[in-house]
Parts: structure tokens; C-alpha cells; sequence
């Protein structure tokens, strides 16, 4: 199941709204589903990346004009307070680091619980952050000061099954003070056979599908979130359509021929953040073929199919 989600800034502003809202949309996924069949629910690409900003901050910070305006604003306290540890890496990553332990502890209990509730492997949607880590002296803390995008990959029984960041930035990721991440496990042994999971951009890239298929994936779930028009010009050649290059591009391209690959899951985030705009439709997908496309480029979602576990299960 593919979870597409607009963008509601209430759900943002309280770990209390944000479980609301984040399992709302996971049972939604299951909702008619026989309890014992096995699902794979997968969230968009930076769905939980409003928590750094608006997850118990001042109205002004969610009123800036733009992400970096509203960066500042958090900021400018912090800077006060312990302006050589701030200043010491660039701003936003700054803004990251500080706001890490916060939204970190949130999102992992949020998506620990609604994996919980639909009964799922569920692919949580992407933050921007450190990554994080946790052991009893230390608690929850960042493995260093670099961020990424990042997501969790949950068992239907809540646990974390692998903390995957982001391998191919776009411009404006690398703008944003993001570092990309390195491969693995971005293929995750499952009791449903072995998951793939890229976020965005990533899927895009042959080396790494290349890489998903030979460690054995029968299915790749690719996070997205896409600040353009979906009947607009394509960014990289205005003379085609956004969406169409998606469709005919995409997952369904290039599941063709694999060895192991057979199905693919694109969830797409929608809605306004600050000056960007996400537009897209969620699909899934098989060989040079879409199974289950949602009708719209906007607004909320849930798009679903049933496929073949591999052995010949469901």
C-alpha cells in the first residue's frame, strides 16, 4: 500500500497531532484487510520533515516566508546560548542537529506504533536529521553531526528494522546542508522475502536498482516527495510533461527484466512547505506496467494492490 499525504501543518505542531494524524492515514492503508495477511504500507519521501520546523515551536516559525527564514527563527535563540557549538558547521545542519533529539524520538514512536496498529512492514516516511542511535548510557543520540535524509523500515511488530538515509541528493538537498548517505542495508531481509527500499532520486539511478535486485529484493518502495508541477514541464527538459516522465520512467521501467525484482511502491507526498509546492500521484507498479495509480496529483490517498509474495504466497 502506498500512503500519498498532503501536507497539514496542525499535524505537525504536537507529537499528540502527529500520532493522530500518522495513524489515521496507516489504518487507513489496512482498512477491510484480513488481520493475518501480510502488507507493506510505505509513507512519502519527507513527510515527517515539517517536525523540525513547527513540532512545539513559536507560530512565527511556521508563518516565515520561507524555510530558511523560518530556520533562522529557530535558530536565533540557540545562537545565543551556545553559539560555538552552533557555529561550528553550517546552518542548517546546525538547525538539524539541534532539533534531532526532539523530532528523532517522536517520529520512532509515532511509526513503532502505527506499524503496530496496521499490522505492517512499514516504510515511515523521511526526516531530515542525523542519524540516530540509542543505548541505555547514552540514550537517544546522533551518530555524528552530518544530516541526512533519512527513514526507518519498521516489522509489524514495531521494531526497527533499518535506518536508511538517502544516496543521491537533488541540488536543492545539497543546498539545503544534507551530506548523502552510503549504501546499505537498503535490501532488508524480511519474513515476506527481502525489501528494497530508495528513497526518491535514488530509484532513479540504475547502479543502485542494479544493487537492490542482485541482493535478492522482489519488491522496491521509493519514498517520494516532488516539488514541481505534475502537469507541468519537466525540470530537466520543459518540452515533456512531469508526470508523464514519472510514469513512463519510473518504477514500472525499471522493474523490467530484473532478477528478483517484480513490484514496486512509490508513495508521493503533496501539499505546501513553506515556498515549495509537491505535486504527484502514488502508484504501484510491475514490469513495464502500473497495477494501482492514484486519481490525483494532490491531496490525500491510499493506493493498493495485491501481488504474489515470492514462493507464491500473498
Amino acid at each position: 500500500m502506498a500512503v500519498q499525504a498532503a501536507i497539514e501543518p496542525d499535524a505537525y505542531t504536537s507529537e499528540a497531532a502527529f500520532r493522530e494524524r500518522t495513524l489515521e492515514l496507516a489504518q487507513a492503508a489496512v482498512a477491510g484487510l484480513d488481520p493475518h495477511t501480510p502488507r507493506v504500507v510505505a509513507f512519502p519521501e519527507a513527510y515527517a520533515l515539517p517536525l523540525v520546523f513547527w513540532l512545539e515551536t513559536p507560530p512565527a516559525v511556521r508563518d516565515a516566508p520561507t524555510a530558511l527564514a523560518a530556520g533562522m527563527r529557530l535558530l536565533a535563540g540557540a545562537l545565543r546560548l551556545r553559539p560555538r557549538e552552533l557555529l561550528r558547521r553550517p546552518l542548517p545542519a546546525a538547525l538539524y542537529r539541534l532539533r534531532a533529539p526532539a523530532v528523532a524520538s517522536v517520529y520512532l514512536r509515532v511509526f513503532q506504533e502505527a506499524a503496530r496498529a496496521a499490522g505492517a512492514y512499514l516504510v515511515a516516511g523521511s526526516l531530515f536529521a542525523p542519524l540516530m542511535d540509542e543505548e541505555p548510557a547514552r540514550g537517544l543520540h546522533a551518530l555524528g553531526p552530518e544530516a541526512y535524509n533519512w527513514l526507518a523500515v519498521f516489522s509489524p511488530r514495531g521494531r526497527v528494522l533499518a535506518r536508511l538515509p538517502k544516496l543521491r541528493l537533488t541540488a536543492s538537498e545539497q543546498r539545503a546542508g544534507l551530506q548523502p548517505g552510503r549504501f546499505g542495508p537498503h535490501a532488508i531481509r524480511t519474513r515476506l522475502g527481502t525489501l528494497g527500499v530508495l528513497i526518491c532520486l535514488d530509484a532513479f539511478h540504475e547502479a543502485l536498482v542494479e544493487r537492490v535486485d542482485a541482493a535478492g529484493a522482489w519488491l522496491l518502495v521509493q519514498p517520494s516527495a516532488n516539488a514541481a508541477a505534475w502537469e507541468g514541464p519537466w525540470t530537466a527538459d520543459a518540452r515533456r510533461v512531469e508526470g508523464q516522465v514519472w510514469l513512463e520512467e519510473g518504477l514500472a521501467a525499471k522493474l523490467t527484466d530484473r532478477e528478483h525484482l517484480r513490484y514496486g511502491v512509490n508513495p508521493m507526498l503533496n501539499g505546501r512547505f513553506y515556498e515549495l509546492r509537491f505535486e504527484g500521484k502514488s502508484s504501484i507498479a510491475a514490469a513495464a506496467r502500473h497495477l494501482a495509480l492514484a486519481d490525483e496529483p494532490r491531496g490525500d490517498g491510499i493506493v493498493h494492490a495485491t501481488v504474489e509474495l515470492p514462493g507464491g504466497g500473498r
